[in-house]
């Protein structure tokens, strides 16, 4: 699609809404909209229509360097480090690579872009970078991005994989944190809608959990808003923890203010610890300029808007959101000092400072949701650029007002998001109209008028009707007081908790993303009370989820001993049953707990499953209909239908049904493989092009469904593609299922090809690949990379000792891949403390790979706990350039020389380095501060006090080059007590005590206040 054209066709009718703002050069803007064909005319289109383009972009990119070829380890000698006590892999982020590769290289870089516009606004949306909305921008207004444009692709070390861009709207699901998929492709597509509307789809599965979300972006022809409409899916069997955020930029300025529903208080982070809103230790902390730290301001009472206003500049942002939906609102800042202003370098380049606008599912960050099996959630929220009104105070999809009360005078203002003719606001003060007037509203047509108003009142509203008298928005200056915070609860610690204690601080640790923490708590609920059942359940659930079939069927059948009318525990009992192979009352079971309203609709659709085994199309056609019926939204369950029909010959059901799927859901993987099945054509599979994840995920599908045939015919379709990669578990699945289905030579053949491709940035994740691998290993035994992949997803889900058992078997082969012997190295090492083991695995992976520089950070960090000097400088002079030169190394080098002495060596590796470290990683400024205050302090014992005191003033700056801006408040405690000991010694003594009165002020915990107050003491009487 290379020009703009009008759609009309049927899609997510009703509804609307928009967002932010931001403003921008015009000169610069209209270059670069000529880079991709458009004009920066604000010439109207038709009222009644919106264009879309799908162009190739051209944009300004800090590239990224090759994904880690190694598992997403919990490494603690990392820059950004996990605990020792931690998962060998980071249960977030696995089965995904890191993007960590910051390389400072610039150049012009092409994206695919979806470009929606109408009279009003514009939008760009990048499907390959997470499908964000990339900008917006206010027609209406001098083409001002609403959501602020950053015109460059520059990303820094903030997201769960590391690579994160500032700016448009990013989507995150399911885990806390910037989403595993920010920084990488998703599918996309258009639909036109008959009511003049378009969208664009954008979505995926994260492979993490293998949950499902997208997000319907739609323009309407005649409104200034643009919808969000947001579905997630929870296709899997089991319960999971969810969470979503959008997270919206706005632009940053002194004039910036961010608008809350009425709240006396907000949040930050989790809701705990709640902190007064507006006015926080006399700021108003409503004020961009106001906070000089990076922080979240997390409304405190939900409501149905929020946004931010650039007071002179006179436009804004408006989000909107039913407060029953989308309850959290959020202001996010990387505050005005200079560790906040340093981020602009990170980020942008010419675009300045941004604030976030967020809208979440629960009320704060800290909040998740317990995602029930092939459950849905959808809802919708809107976003708009407002103008001309000096702030708004209140906001829904359809018009935002401001009213505000000074010197005997109101002030009304009104920006609407459709047309309205003939409209009418009203301002009453208690009760009784003081002004009315008939407007003409519109996205263009912008209003404001200030009233004189005689005498005082106790309550002012503000109302705003259409033509026919119906409400479009009221606003009353009446406060109810914020209810009290409802706040996290906490728990005792483990040993004085009792057993309900413990399962509960497990339970909020589940939910926190910690799982071995939860893990651990449940077991210690059990030390409590053996027989506790939800502290059984739950370790049944994760069990299950981490393939351990037989720990699942053990656990779950103890709750049931002593509650047998706990249907979770039946549920699940009932799925470690059929993985086993046990059948025996698995039926009954599922009947029932398929009378109750928790598993009536996933309980038939396990049975028919098992009624395909059987061969009983009809009843699995039944019970499918049966789950359908109680949850029309399983969009899996309908495809499987259209699947169970297509065997049975009735194609035209089948395609109906494939077809309202599409409907509904347009990039849903296994509806569009389904439809290629039923049409024997490729037509839409193009969807799951170039990333074979897609077709193993459909081929699970049909395998859960026991469509054996299917599932080969899938991944089938995937090895026919010249576009798709070739990948090992393609085949393995192909040869388990020819196994399956009678056929060994086949079966053989299938792994012996997949065991021809190399294991490289292969991490498998899926509990079904468990027994293809143990298949593979019965056909082929002794493979090392069979016993290296079962290894890695053991470990990966969290049975490390077994991992460790195929790993060590995989190296008895002696394979000359350095990822066996890192994994080998971090089990060692985090695991079983055995630093010598470790040390040998590590330098096994140098040797087979000594480009990579993960292993020189890790043997450093080895070397160091041993104090083996010689290794580290060993270690250091066999890098090669390209090891050498990156910033993780030239850190650790540096620490290196300072563990050494040898200060200046080490502060001319920080000097000539720029270092691109973690959101809140300081660690390299302050090895710098370290290494100055070391130097200083060896000048003082040598008496040359002056040069001593050259380095402490040092020490107190921050270089930009080390990643790290001046805080607000910082603590120099330890350099104004070597100061004033400087000075007193060169015989400053004024100039000593100024200094030593500055550390005895500096933070109460500190060594040097103490210190400081005696070295004034004893100037003192010598003065």
């Amino acid at each position: 699609m290379c020009e703009y054209r009008v759609l009309t066709k049927e899609f997510f009718s009703h509804d609307l809404r928009a967002s932010d703002s931001r403003g921008s050069l015009r000169g610069l803007l209209t270059a670069f909209l000529a880079t991709i064909g458009l004009t920066c005319s604000t010439t109207a289109l038709p009222a009644d229509e919106v264009a879309v383009r799908e162009t190739a972009m051209t944009i300004p990119t800090y590239l990224l360097g090759p994904e880690d070829q190694n598992p997403a380890f919990h490494n603690p000698n990392a820059l950004h480090a996990g605990s020792g006590d931690a998962p060998v892999y980071n249960q977030n982020v696995y089965p995904y690579a890191m993007q960590t590769g910051i390389t400072g290289q610039k150049e012009d870089k092409t994206y695919n872009a979806v470009i929606l516009e109408n009279e009003f606004i514009r939008l760009i949306i990048l499907p390959e970078l997470g499908g964000r909305i990339y900008a917006a921008h206010d027609k209406t207004n001098d083409d001002f991005d609403f959501i602020y444009h950053n015109h460059v692709i520059k990303p820094s070390l903030v997201a769960l994989r590391g690579a994160w861009i500032s700016g448009g709207i990013e989507w995150n699901f399911p885990t806390r944190g910037h989403t595993t998929n920010t920084f990488s492709p998703v599918a996309h597509r258009i639909v036109q809608s008959k009511d003049g509307s378009v969208t664009c789809v954008v979505g995926t599965t994260e492979w993490v959990r293998r949950m499902r979300w997208s997000v319907g972006i739609t323009v309407y022809p005649d409104r200034s808003c643009f919808r969000t409409r947001i579905m997630l899916d929870n296709p899997t069997l089991t319960d999971n923890r969810a969470y979503f955020w959008a997270n919206a930029a706005a632009h940053a300025w002194p004039d910036t203010r961010v608008t809350f529903p009425p709240a006396d208080y907000t949040f930050a982070g989790m809701r705990r610890n709640p902190e007064p809103w507006p006015i926080n230790d006399g700021r108003d902390v409503s004020w961009y300029k106001n906070t000089p730290f990076a922080h979240d301001y997390f409304c405190g009472v939900a409501g149905d808007y929020h946004g931010a206003y650039n007071v002179d500049r006179d436009c804004g942002t408006v989000h909107t959101a039913s407060r029953y939906e989308s309850p959290g609102q959020k202001f996010w800042t990387w505050g005005t000092a200079p560790s906040g202003t340093i981020w602009e370098d990170l980020l942008t380049d010419e675009d300045g400072q941004y604030i976030e606008v967020q809208a979440g599912r629960f009320p704060t960050q800290g909040d998740t949701w317990f995602f029930e099996p092939h459950m849905q959630e959808q809802w919708d929220e809107h976003w708009y650029p407002v103008r001309s009104m000096k702030g708004f105070v209140k906001a829904n999809a359809e018009a935002a007002v401001n009213l505000s009360l000074e010197d005997g005078a109101a002030f009304l203002a009104v920006n609407a998001t459709r047309h309205y003719r003939n409209a009418e606001v009203r301002l009453l003060a208690d009760g009784k109209q003081v002004f009315h007037k008939a407007l003409t509203i519109g996205p263009r047509e912008p209003w404001q008028e200030k009233v004189a108003i005689a005498g005082k009142a106790q309550v002012w509203k503000l109302e705003l009707r259409d033509q026919s008298g119906q409400s479009i928005l009221d606003y009353t200056t009446r406060r109810e007081p914020s209810p009290a915070p409802d706040l996290e609860p906490e728990f005792p610690n483990e040993q004085d908790a009792t057993a309900e204690e413990a399962f509960l601080a497990g339970y909020y640790a589940w939910k926190h993303w910690q799982v071995d923490r939860a893990e651990a708590l449940f077991h210690s609920a059990l030390k409590k009370d053996a027989g506790f059942t939800p502290a059984l359940r739950m370790l049944a659930m994760l069990s299950y989820q981490a393939g351990d079939f037989g720990k699942a069927y053990e656990l779950s059948k103890a709750v049931l001993d002593r509650n047998e009318d706990d249907d979770t525990a039946r549920y699940y009992n009932a799925l470690a049953r059929i993985k086993l192979g046990d059948h025996e009352k698995t039926k009954d079971d599922l009947y029932l707990v398929g009378r109750r309203a928790a598993y009536r609709h996933v309980a038939p659709y396990v049975l028919a499953s098992l009624a395909v085994a059987e061969g009983d199309l009809a009843q699995a056609e039944v019970l499918l209909r049966r789950a359908v019926a109680c949850n029309p939204s399983d969009l899996r369950a309908r495809t499987l239908l259209a699947a169970v029909l297509r065997h049975a010959g009735r194609r035209e059901e089948s395609e109906a049904i494939v077809e309202q799927v599409l409907g509904e859901a347009p990039i849903h993987e296994l509806a569009v493989m389904e439809r290629s099945l039923l049409t024997g054509r490729e037509g839409d599979v193009s969807l799951l092009a170039r990333d074979p994840q897609y077709y193993l995920e459909a081929a699970c599908a049909y395998m859960e469904m026991n469509l054996l045939a299917d599932a080969d015919a899938v991944l089938d379709r995937c090895q026919e593609r010249s576009d798709v990669s070739p990948h090992p578990f393609i085949s393995f699945y192909r040869g388990y299922l020819a196994d399956r289905m009678g056929q060994p030579d086949r079966a053989r053949a299938f792994y012996q090809k997949g065991l021809a491709l190399a294991p490289k940035s292969v991490f498998p994740f899926r509990t079904e690949s468990l027994e293809v691998l143990r298949t593979g290993l019965r056909l082929e035994p002794g493979n090392w990379k069979l016993h290296y992949y079962l290894g890695t997803l053991l470990t990966a889900k969290r049975r490390w000792q077994e991992g460790l058992e195929h790993f060590v078997a995989a190296e008895k082969s002696s394979p000359n891949f350095s990822v066996l012997y890192a994994n080998l190295g971090a089990i060692y090492w985090s695991k079983l403390g055995d630093m010598k083991k470790a040390q040998a695995a590590f330098e096994k992976a140098r040797s087979c790979d000594p480009g990579d520089y993960h292993y020189y950070v890790a043997l450093d960090s080895l070397y160091a706990g041993t104090k083996d000097a010689a290794k580290r400088e060993q270690l250091f002079s066999e890098a090669p350039p390209e090891v050498e030169s990156n910033f993780r190394v030239r850190f650790c080098l540096a620490a290196f020389h300072y563990d050494e002495g040898r200060y200046d060596d080490a502060l001319k590796i920080l000097a000539d380095t720029t270092f691109t470290p973690w959101e809140g990683f300081t660690a390299v400024h302050q090895l710098y501060v370290r290494i100055l205050n070391a130097r200083a302090e060896r000048k003082m014992q040598a008496g040359a006090h002056k040069e001593a005191i050259e380095d402490l003033l040092l020490a107190m700056e921050y270089p930009r080059n080390l990643g790290v801006g001046r805080p607000h408040a910082p603590d120099f405690g330890r350099e104004y007590y070597h100061l004033g000991l400087c000075c007193q010694a060169i015989g400053e003594k004024d100039a000593a005590e100024q200094y030593l009165t500055k550390a005895a002020r500096s933070s109460p915990e500190s060594e040097w206040t103490g210190k400081a107050r005696e070295a004034l003491k004893r100037l003192g009487e010598t003065k």
